[in-house]
């Protein structure tokens, strides 16, 4: 407050006795200060808040990022591991009627599970409730439509780049968390629930809801009063009110377990063709073209991959350069193969990362063997063939 202010203030309450002017001019000095103590401890404990991560080439996020979504997918590029959530509902008919859906590119180590296994976004199916974590944006990047201008831009969230996304059956499982049942009314077309978080809930089904147990399809007479089990959900009318359609219903464990691998067997013949996917480290170049590059595998690949990896060492790996998309061009052709000269794992990885890192040495360095770009790695004696036109990189622009 300045001098003059202060005078001003003073003036005003010469009118009042000595004893209640120097009691009141007490507190407000006192109120000043404590004003003057919050803002200081305010402005400490926002300084100490971590930043919002955004995405860079070669830095894994640390640990705990990631905005929490959960949606229904809607649309899907799975080329360019792109897609669509709607979110769920929150009660209001606005966002029902108005709120765009949620766009979302994959980072290059984000990762998929489906049915309880690694996968792609070409095995989930439209409609299928997945959940997510979600972060900025990379600085500068335009992979994503431009977003909504009109009036659903309100419910426009800025994170739209995704860690993971896993449906209900892997999410669920992997937590150790199931549902429970509480009744059903196939008249109705409800199964009432326990959820995984403990509250009480509603699944809509109907003739097309898919019950398994062990090895074979099942009834809803199959299905024990109390019993636990998992489900993957789907879009309801009721959608508003966070209400879903119960597609899948698993009864035990051999159903979810013949689940989880007819997807991992879906998940190692893609890899196998694809080749893994990580990322360069550093690279030290030697005379004559020549050098060593370090490469770190993402996470998120079935472990028998990465024990192939190990097992294989020996021969070496084929190196192909991609993008973040984790496209490639003629991979069979646009490759290099580099001999090893160290494995290095550590032992506790940041996000994203598999903890695998390889130093290869090259006879001839490809342009795109640089820190931070990403590769795709292929052990010895897996598959080498072109990819078909639509899933390779036609252009220098797409790097």
């Amino acid at each position: 407050m300045s001098l003059e202010r202060r005078s001003r203030s003073v003036r005003r309450l010469s009118w009042l006795p000595w004893n209640r002017r120097a009691m009141l001019m007490a507190m407000v000095t006192a109120m000043l200060t404590a004003m003057v103590c919050l803002a200081c401890a305010t402005g400490a404990v926002v300084g100490q808040e971590p930043k919002a991560f955004v995405p860079q080439p070669g830095v894994f996020p640390p640990p705990q990022t990631g905005k929490y979504l959960v949606g229904e997918l809607v649309s899907v590029d799975p080329i360019n591991r792109r897609g669509a959530l709607r979110l769920g509902g929150d009660g209001l008919s606005d966002r029902y009627h108005r709120a765009p859906s949620h766009q979302f590119a994959l980072l290059p180590y984000g990762t998929l599970r489906y049915h309880g296994a690694p996968a792609e976004l070409r095995d989930i199916p439209i409609g299928t409730v997945l959940h997510g974590f979600f972060t900025l944006p990379p600085e500068n990047e335009n992979a994503l439509p431009p977003p909504e201008t009109g009036q659903g831009a309100r419910y426009l969230l800025p994170e739209t780049y995704a860690l993971s996304l896993a449906d209900d059956v892997s999410f669920y499982g992997d937590k150790k968390q199931s549902w429970q049942l509480t009744s059903v009314d196939q008249e109705m077309g409800q199964l009432h629930v326990t959820t995984p978080d403990g509250q009480p809930g509603v699944l809509d089904i109907d003739g097309s809801t898919r019950l398994w147990q062990g090895r074979q399809d099942a009834d809803w007479s199959d299905l024990p009063a109390d019993a636990r089990f998992q489900v993957n959900r789907s879009w309801s009318p009721n959608w508003q009110y966070g209400r879903f359609f119960c597609t899948d219903l698993w009864i035990d464990d051999e159903s979810i377990a013949r689940a989880a691998e007819r997807q991992r067997q879906t998940h190692l013949r893609y890899q196998h063709h694809h080749w893994l996917a990580g990322w360069v480290d550093h690279v030290e170049h030697e005379e004559n073209g020549e050098g060593i590059v370090a490469i770190t595998l993402f996470a998120g690949m079935d472990g028998s991959l990465y024990d192939e990896v190990r097992e294989k060492k020996k021969q070496g790996f084929q190196v192909a350069v991609g993008s973040p998309s984790l496209r490639t061009w003629w991979h069979d052709h646009d490759s290099k193969h580099g001999s090893l000269v160290e494995l290095i794992e550590a032992q506790d990885p940041p996000t994203g990362s598999s903890g695998i890192q390889l130093r290869l040495h090259f006879r001839e360095l490809l342009d795109g063997y640089r820190p931070g770009r990403v590769v795709r790695l292929r052990c010895s004696d897996w598959p080498n063939f072109k990819l078909p036109p639509e899933e390779r990189l036609q252009s220098l622009l797409d790097r």
